[in-house]
């Protein structure tokens, strides 16, 4: 591996769109700045929950890529000038870790956050049973029908 390329590292764009089209011209935009892909970009038409520059919808496309510093500085200013970009966002990936983070404990011993006893500050002990969570995600429709259970 060159000096180059441990100089480069990996980030995440995230960027909102006025319209699909508007894609090309981001990734034009990345070129020019000398970006090594390292995915290709994800896209989706999205109804925005509030209006942002006079946009109700919008297209959100994310990808990753490997930058020099000074280079991620420059597009991120060129992404505030296009008008095209209601939002965008760069942020640098993370390394993995392979310890659980804060603890210096490795990742596969896992740490209980709260202990489960039944004397914790400012809980009584309840009289319903306790129940674990499910391994499996709730669908919708059985998301809904717990919530209903306990509003009752």
């Amino acid at each position: 591996m060159t000096n180059e390329e441990k100089d480069r590292k990996e980030y995440e764009l995230g960027v909102l769109l006025t319209r699909e089209e508007d894609l090309a011209g981001v990734l034009a935009l990345l070129a020019q700045h000398h970006v090594e892909n390292a995915s290709e970009a994800r896209s989706k038409k999205l109804t925005l929950a509030y209006e942002i520059k006079g946009h109700t919808e919008g297209v959100f496309a994310s990808l990753t890529f490997k930058a020099f510093g000074d280079e991620v500085k420059a597009l991120e200013q060129e992404l505030i000038l296009r008008p095209e970009v209601i939002r965008s966002l760069v942020v640098k990936t993370p390394k993995p870790s392979t310890h659980a983070v804060g603890t210096g404990i490795p990742s596969a011993a896992p740490v209980e956050k709260y202990p489960r006893t039944a004397s914790r500050p400012g809980n009584a002990p309840s009289s319903e049973p306790r129940h674990e969570a499910s391994s499996k995600p709730l669908s919708n429709e059985a998301l809904e029908k717990k919530i209903e259970e306990i509003l009752g």
